[in-house]
């Protein structure tokens, strides 16, 4: 008998992905394309790879085509596979080759990753390759011989699930997988060198996405800190460890002993610091990590580079670093390394790809960050010349790459009293009782500056009359006059309150970055803590602020100092 269908059933739903809508701005990959390998979307992980970049701005190239930015891999494939795929011998160099855990890594730091960072490294060499010895793993007979990696050193007993657990929000981990793939567990065998991911490496790498890290305290045992991430026994591995607060028996201010802006520092500015070398390398690395994003280290040298600052006598043993509050033994290491050879080979082998330092190039130009400087490389531009050539850059770009040597320079404190000088005299050629106060590090004593910042204010002000008469009056004069050579923007806060450009003192073709900042007159005070600085004593300020609850005083600067608690810094002493 044959069977009657109903006319009635309803249609087999198709089962569609969840698409997000990014706003445009946060389109990390806009203007890459990518192509995957397998080039197919039939395993259901690749698909959400594909589809989470195709979100975020990527083309997925379907057909191998000479426009293409990026090859990702799957983790259990190598390069030979995609040469024997393709038919090709190597890859152009404007093409960026990557595992696949790259996409999700950018998309959690919402940037563009330096792509020659180890973890994203795809392993080019024949298998023999496994046999050779790398740089890293035997250093030259006169360098200081490195420590093993950490997971081959006795794991630590407090790094425990429940403190894996509590430093990973679910919020932070979004399109990535905690699950080690299966090339993760078979590395070792892969020929793909020393370095082998497990899953606490994983857990690590994404817990760096959390934004919740703290930046401004020390810890309660500063001596027992191992500053640098590479420590499983460090702090960091145990976020629950927690401050007692005054409730808990201790003295009324005890817990704020920590901050960064309680702790005094008087050192003058125009004496060198005895370790001045060490803490300029150590702040390339911190440059370094801050390019990609590595926030658990970012923490650890900014602790490193502050607690030196304040020594009195040059550092020049590992011991006598250890001894140091903030300096844990990872980073002691580093110190004496750069104390006894004047270099440090974790720097030289962070800097040593031609991508990275063609990164660190282009984020001198004007008006580009991380993510911008990334796509540049990976869209295969080579050089500034090759900027101005071939790039569609904007006004403000074109002037950055222009004008880069000129902003490079870091301008003497002279100069900066100079440009301030003349801002001024223009400022009150239109209203006599406008204040103009020079911010920035030159308010904190510094010998030389990065740019020019003029605070602009006056009693019973508000910010529109103000920045009203700074754009329509004193801007046009100063461009008349031939001090101002460029407008670069104008920020975002009730329409406005800075003004950023570039000045060039008479008779000199000099361009120095200035910027003019509208303050009214209710937040002064508020506006002097914050541009003077430095960062992390501003921070420690705020978080100081937001932990007590309190609503501050905006007019007084010295009263919002009463008011957390914090004895008066004056600004050169701001310097943590």
């Amino acid at each position: 008998m044959p069977t009657i269908k109903s006319r009635g059933s309803p249609p087999k739903k198709t089962r569609l992905n969840n698409v997000k809508i990014i706003p445009d701005d946060q389109k990390i990959f806009k203007g890459l394309i990518f192509f995957f390998f397998p080039n197919n979307d039939i395993s259901p992980f690749r698909r959400l790879r594909i589809q989470r970049a195709q979100e975020y701005g990527a083309r997925w190239s379907r057909a191998w085509a000479d426009d293409i930015t990026h090859v990702i891999l799957d983790k259990d494939l190598q390069f030979k596979d995609l040469q024997v795929h393709l038919k090709i011998e190597s890859l152009p160099a404007s093409v960026a080759l990557v595992n696949e855990s790259y996409p999700s890594e950018c998309i959690q730091f919402r940037s563009v990753l330096n792509h020659s960072q180890l973890r994203f490294r795809v392993d080019r060499s024949p298998p023999t390759a496994q046999k050779e010895t790398s740089p890293i793993e035997a250093p030259p007979p006169e360098s200081l011989t490195l420590k093993p990696p950490r997971r081959e050193q006795k794991k630590s007993p407090e790094t425990t699930q429940s403190s894996i657990d509590s430093i990973i929000p679910e919020s932070g981990l979004e399109g990535v997988t905690t699950e080690p793939s299966k090339a993760t567990t078979e590395e070792a065998g892969t020929g793909r060198g020393s370095w082998r991911r497990d899953a606490l490496d994983d857990i690590i790498d994404e817990a760096k996405a959390t934004s919740h890290l703290p930046l401004d305290e020390f810890p309660d045992d500063e001596n027992a800190v191992d500053s640098d991430v590479e420590s499983s026994s460090s702090e960091e591995s145990n976020p629950k460890t927690k401050r007692p607060s005054p409730k808990e028996g201790k003295e009324k201010n005890d817990w704020t002993k920590g901050f960064a802006c309680m702790q005094k520092f008087d050192q003058d500015a125009t004496i060198p610091n005895p370790n001045s070398g060490t803490i300029d390398i150590l702040q390339q690395m911190l440059d370094h990590y801050t390019r990609n994003a590595d926030q658990w280290r970012i923490l650890a040298y900014r602790r490193a580079i502050a607690a030196l600052r304040k020594q009195k006598t040059k550092i020049v043993t590992r011991a006598q670093a250890r001894a140091i509050p903030g300096v844990g033994e990872r980073l002691a290491d580093k110190i004496e390394e750069i104390v006894l050879t004047n270099r440090l080979r974790r720097l030289e082998n962070a800097n040593n790809s031609p991508e990275d330092l063609l990164v660190q190039e282009f984020l001198g130009v004007y008006g580009a960050g991380l993510q911008q400087a990334s796509k540049w490389v990976a869209q295969g531009y080579r050089s500034l010349t090759d900027l101005l050539e071939r790039a569609p850059l904007s006004k403000q770009q074109r002037i950055g790459v222009e004008r880069y040597d000129d902003f490079a320079q870091k301008i003497p404190r002279k100069e900066v009293e100079a440009h301030g000088a003349i801002v001024r005299k223009a400022v009150q050629s239109v209203d006599k009782d406008m204040q103009v106060i020079i911010g920035g590090s030159y308010r904190r004593g510094a010998v030389a500056c990065g740019d020019v910042d003029c605070l602009i204010t006056k009693p019973g002000a508000t910010l529109e009359q103000i920045r009203t008469m700074v754009l329509a009056l004193v801007v046009p004069k100063l461009f008349g006059n031939g001090f101002l050579k460029a407008s670069l923007a104008i920020s975002s806060r009730h329409d406005g309150s800075k003004w950023h450009g570039a000045s060039a003192l008479p008779g000199t073709d000099l361009w120095r970055r200035i910027d003019l900042l509208f303050v009214p007159d209710t937040e002064i005070g508020a506006a002097l803590i914050y541009f003077t600085g430095n960062d992390i004593f501003n921070r420690s300020m705020r978080l100081l602020a937001r932990k007590k609850g309190r609503l501050v005083e905006g007019r007084d600067e010295r009263r919002i100092f009463a008011v957390l608690g914090v004895p008066w810094r004056p600004p050169e002493h701001r310097i943590c």
